[in-house]
Parts: structure tokens; sequence; C-alpha cells
């Protein structure tokens, strides 16, 4: 009658006797819970278990530890009185270590189990129940990977010597999943064969949720990173790169993950005076080194793939608890088409300046209210000083002014429109000479109107 396990061995001696655990709790002085207890393996205590055995007309070393006890004590030397006593004084010790280890598990919230890798049977512990959330017939099976596998492959597996481990998943009774953790480890019998795998499993859900999670966090800021319009490097405590995100890579042509000495193999000029920068000069270098938060500064880079370019770079260091530098972040932002357009725009300027620095013809700008806003210099010269504003009457012949007063009026918007007056006279001059106009409306904000002649 060779069975898993006490519980096992309880239920068949049970049925065979046709007994229920009410008969049997009052046959042995003890409750009805205490004896559905011991049915599914749980711990019982020495006098107890010597009357179990009496009531039930079993030895009592059979119906606790089964087959291989027998054997082991049958093989044993004849005991005299004291070998007996101090048996029992073992055996007592023994459940009692099992009862402290059972609590100590149950306290930490761990589930004991045992698969008899001969008949697929797994017995666990009363906290399976609770632990799982399942209910006791739908008790999962604690070495799921591993059911179907052949012997030899479970040898393999927990035969090594050392536990195994491993993770898996259980659909409790409310549809929700739990994460378990078990490690278990292969026993033999006397004669090194293979009888069962003896493990525990503690549940981990809250440490999957909390990696799924981090995981899940770390997903949107790696996207965030990539996707970013803006250069994003990273160093460890020693300045060595150990991130650079592909707004970076576009910038500089590709990188390099050098460490501090290195930085030098970065070409960058400053905006603002043209010298280079030293491996020391980038903010990245300065975060590391001196714990420097720098302000948003101008480098003109060479980058590695031979295009010009011009950045805005700042960096602020990384500080454990203990406020000690564990690395730096460095920003670059890419201001090439701005700085571009600024250069552009400083050309145009000085190019419109040039349009009133000439000394071949007067040139008069009016503003939005048709006020002048700027004459060039050689007319300038010409007027004398005026304590306000020049108005176009007071350059031009009155009723030519007028005139070109009116035809700008009814000009419609967003419209450009040119046209000229012929002979008229400049005031201040002798001159009689023809007068064009340019007037532009298509800028809503700034039209431009401009007036021009031969001096």
């Amino acid at each position: 009658m060779k069975k898993n396990g006490f519980g096992e061995r309880l239920k068949v001696l049970l049925k065979q006797k046709s007994l229920t655990q009410a008969q049997v709790a009052n046959a042995v002085d003890t409750s009805v819970p205490s004896v559905n207890r011991w049915t599914k393996g749980g711990e019982i205590e020495y006098e107890n278990l010597r009357s179990l055995a009496d009531f039930l007309e079993v030895n009592w070393v059979w119906l606790r530890y089964g087959d291989e006890a027998i054997e082991s004590l049958q093989s044993a030397e004849p005991e005299n009185g004291a070998m007996k006593d101090l048996r029992r004084e073992y055996l007592n010790q023994i459940l009692e270590n099992e009862t402290r280890m059972k609590a100590a598990l149950e306290m930490a919230q761990i589930i004991n189990w045992e698969w008899n890798v001969l008949t697929g049977t797994v017995t666990c512990s009363e906290n399976a129940t609770d632990l799982f959330g399942v209910a006791v017939d739908h008790l999962p099976n604690c070495v799921m990977p591993f059911t179907k596998l052949p012997i030899e492959q479970l040898i393999d597996i927990f035969g090594s010597g050392q536990p195994y481990n491993w993770d898996f998943e259980v659909t409790d009774d409310q549809g929700q999943t739990r994460w378990f953790s078990s490690r278990a480890e292969l026993v033999y019998d006397a004669a090194k064969r293979p009888v069962k795998v003896i493990g525990i499993s503690d549940d981990i859900t809250a440490r999957k949720e909390a990696e799924t999670a981090l995981a899940k966090n770390e997903y949107i800021l790696k996207k965030i990173i990539d996707i970013i319009p803006l250069g994003l490097w990273m160093a460890d405590e020693t300045g060595k790169i150990s991130l650079a995100n592909p707004e970076v890579q576009r910038i500089w042509g590709g990188a390099k993950y050098v460490g501090l000495e290195q930085y030098g193999e970065y070409k960058g000029w400053w905006e603002k005076n043209g010298q280079e920068l030293g491996a020391g000069d980038w903010t990245l270098a300065r975060a590391v080194k001196n714990g420097e938060t720098s302000s948003p500064e101008v480098v003109n880079i060479k980058a590695f793939d031979g295009e010009q370019r011009t950045i805005i770079m700042y960096a602020t260091p990384l500080r454990d608890n203990d406020n000690k530098i564990i690395g730096a972040i460095e920003v670059n932002q890419d201001i090439t088409d701005l700085k571009n357009t600024e250069r552009d725009l400083k050309t145009s300027l000085a190019q419109w300046q040039a349009v009133f620095d000439q000394d071949e013809f007067a040139v008069i700008q009016l503003d939005n209210n048709l006020q002048i806003k700027k004459v060039s210099e050689k007319l300038k010269k010409s007027l004398k000083p005026k304590a306000k504003k020049w108005q176009l009457t007071d350059l031009l012949d009155p009723a030519i002014a007028e005139n070109i007063l009116q035809q700008l009026a009814k000009t419609h918007r967003k419209k450009f429109i040119s046209f000229s007056i012929d002979g008229s006279s400049i005031t201040g001059t002798d001159q009689n000479v023809p007068i064009y106009v340019i007037h532009d409306e298509r800028q809503d904000r700034n039209p431009m109107t401009l007036v021009f002649f031969l001096m």
C-alpha cells in the first residue's frame, strides 16, 4: 500500500474501513477539522499520531512516514528500552521541527509541496488554496512547465544537486493572474532511484507587476528619448559617454562613446569668440568634474560627417541620495537653420542699409501711417535739421506729396503697386526730377513704401 504521503495513506485507510472523519475525531479525542487537516498532510502531534495508528490498527511509523521508514527500521539492530526511549525523543523532536517549519513557511506565505515523479500526484501545504487563490479541487500543478517531461529530463533538471528555480503563473478563481517563484530539487530513495520532487513556491505577483511597470516606464522613456527633437547625452560618474540618442547621432553625424580624456575628439568653437573648445570645456565634462549645472551656450561644431552646424548645449550632474555625482546628462539643440536665418537677416539688413548709404539717389521710407520713417544719408545732409519728424510735404512739393499720399490711400490690401510722377520739385533744392514710388502691402503687419529720386 505504497502511497505518496501521510494524508493520502490516512484517506485510503478511512475509505477501506468505511470511517468518517467524525468517528476518527471521537476515537482520538480531537476535533473534526484536525482530522480533516491530517487528511491533507497537515502536522500531527506525536501522541495523536500514536492514538490514530492504534485506532486504525496500523504501524504509526508507516502511517506517518511510509514503507521506506519501515524498511529502515527493520534493517536496524534490535533496540533495548533505553534506545526506544531515545528513539521516541528523536521522533518527537522531528515532529516538533516539522511543525515549526510548517508554521514558519505559512507565516512567510510560502507553499511547500511534493511531486511524486512516478504517479504524477502533487501534495501541497494547507495554505496553498489561500495563496494560489483557488479552491482545493483546482490547485495547480506546482511543476507546470515540466509535467509532461520524461523522467530522464526531470533528472537532468532537478537532479543536478542544486535546487532548480523557475517562475510560473496561475489564474485564480477571480480571474486574476498571480505569479509564483518555485525552487525544488529531486529526492532519491536508498537505492538511488528518483522518488519525488520537493519544492516551495512563493507569491511574486507584486514583484512581477513592479517589473512590468518598470519595463513599461523604461519603454516609454526610451521612446521619448528616441523621438525627442533634442540631442541627449548621458555619461557615468567617470565621464564615459553611455548614451547618445538618435538626434545626437543626426547632429554629430555619429557618436563616440569615449571618456573625459577623449572629449577632444568632438570639435567645436565658441560662437561668442571663435575659440576652439578643449576636452574639459564641454558642458557634459564640467557637469561630471565640477558638478556644474550650465546655462545654454552656443557652439559651432564640425560633425563627424563633415557638416558644419551650430548648437546650444547645456548640462546638469546626476546625484544620488548622498549628493554624490553618479553621472551627468547634456542636451544639444540644433540651431543651425536659425543661425543661418540670423546670418542671412544680418546680410539683408546690411544690404538694405547700403541702399540708404549710397550717394546716387535719394530714398525715403514711409511707415504704416505714411509718415517718414527713414531717409538716405545724402538726402538727410541736404535738409535742414528739424525738431519734429519730417513729413513728406516737408521734402516734396505739397501738391506732389498729396498726390502720392492719395494714390497710396486707394491701394487695396495685399497689393503691390509702383508709379512715377514726372517733374516734381524737391524742397530745399532747385531740382525738378521724376519721383518713383513703390508700395508693397502683401505683408499684413509691415507694409513697405519707398520713394526715391535722383539728386
